[in-house]
């Protein structure tokens, strides 16, 4: 915020009282002790479970600082004094400001006064509980345009918190020539691929590297189901799991070959199994872009838990990005010798 003095009452009288009351302590940067300041306030920034931002007066440094929020995802709540209302830019225009009132001139309503304050701050108390209790905060228009970004397009990583088929299918469309699959059985991924080779709609060759978990693997297999069952199994259920998942692979394997001979000239398909305990999934697009979930506890590869989307050209995340890509390649590797194959159809 501004630190103007008559800007003074708004934060003694509204915000410092609302946060409080809603358990939080209020921290102003001029308040802090001496450091350097830019430090200090990105630290905040940072870490402050919440951001107010009073844009009232329309101060620059007010408004750098919130795009910074807006930019880091921040969880950030707005305000404005009463006056300053029909000041708001147009970049935060349409989304929602809490308003306070403007004090009284000498010999005003204080006691109307009084009365409208008490109303800010339980309005404001309510907002900055509501997001630290786990929900969104106020939208702003960084986070609903990245948001609205597809990730299969963007030029830069995105963390998202689900992938659905709807995801899947545009990435199968966008897909260029080269896509790798890491998995347990490939069953998620077969009815979305045999529809998009099916549809005639591709204009280049796919090829498909599907790596999925050794059934002759029974520890990895164990840690599996441990996981998904949330105890250790038997061995009697082991082997009931493993059959169905077999199958499962099984089903993937059949439909492989039938969509490489009969569309090879759209694709083609190279399956390996890997052994070790599957600690994730992914997409690995054209060498471009990975697409990394993780296994979790009853929802064996769920799509509806956080997924990373790492763009290869990212500066920010490329450590992450080669990481994972190794992480594909050594799957298909054993003391250097390739994992016995199941396949290879080729395209003609």
């Amino acid at each position: 915020m501004p630190f103007a003095e008559e800007f003074g009452p708004g934060f003694a009288d509204v915000i410092e009282p609302a946060v409080e009351r809603a358990g939080l302590a209020c921290v102003r940067a001029d308040q802090e002790p001496q450091g350097y300041v830019h430090e200090q306030m990105f630290e905040r920034i940072f870490d402050a479970p919440v951001v107010i931002a009073d844009i009232s007066g329309a101060n620059p440094n007010v408004f750098y600082e919130l795009g910074v929020a807006h930019r880091a995802g921040r969880k950030t709540v707005t305000v404005a004094r009463e006056d300053f209302m029909d000041q708001v830019p147009f970049d935060i225009a349409q989304y929602r400001i809490l308003v306070y009132p403007k004090p009284p001139v000498t010999g005003g309503d204080a006691t109307a006064y009084r009365s409208r304050v008490g109303e800010a701050v339980e309005a404001l108390a309510s907002e900055v509980s509501r997001v630290t209790a786990g929900g969104p905060g106020i939208a702003n228009p960084v986070q609903d345009f990245l948001a609205s970004r597809s990730p299969i397009e963007s030029t830069e990583s995105l963390f998202l918190p689900g992938f659905d088929s709807g995801d899947e299918e545009e990435m199968l469309r966008r897909a260029g020539a080269d896509l790798a699959h890491v998995s347990l059985t490939g069953a998620g991924l077969m009815p979305l691929l045999a529809g998009h080779i099916e549809s005639g709609e591709r204009t280049s060759p796919l090829r498909l590297r599907l790596l999925l978990l050794d059934p002759d693997d029974r520890a990895a297999w164990a840690a599996v189901y441990r996981l998904r069952e949330g105890r250790l199994v038997t061995e009697e259920e082991l082997d009931e799991f493993l059959a169905e998942d077999r199958a499962a692979q099984k089903r993937t394997e059949r439909a492989l070959k039938h969509l490489g001979s009969t569309h090879s000239a759209s694709f083609s398909c190279e399956c390996t199994y890997y052994t070790g305990v599957p600690l994730f999934w992914a997409y690995l697009i054209d060498g471009e872009r990975l697409i990394v979930g993780h296994l979790a506890t009853h929802r064996m590869g769920a799509r509806n838990l956080p997924v990373s989307v790492l763009v290869a050209d990212d500066p920010r995340t490329a450590a992450l990005y080669a990481y994972y890509a190794s992480a594909i390649d050594t799957l298909t590797d054993d003391d250097g010798e390739r994992a016995h194959e199941l396949f290879r159809p080729s395209a003609t």
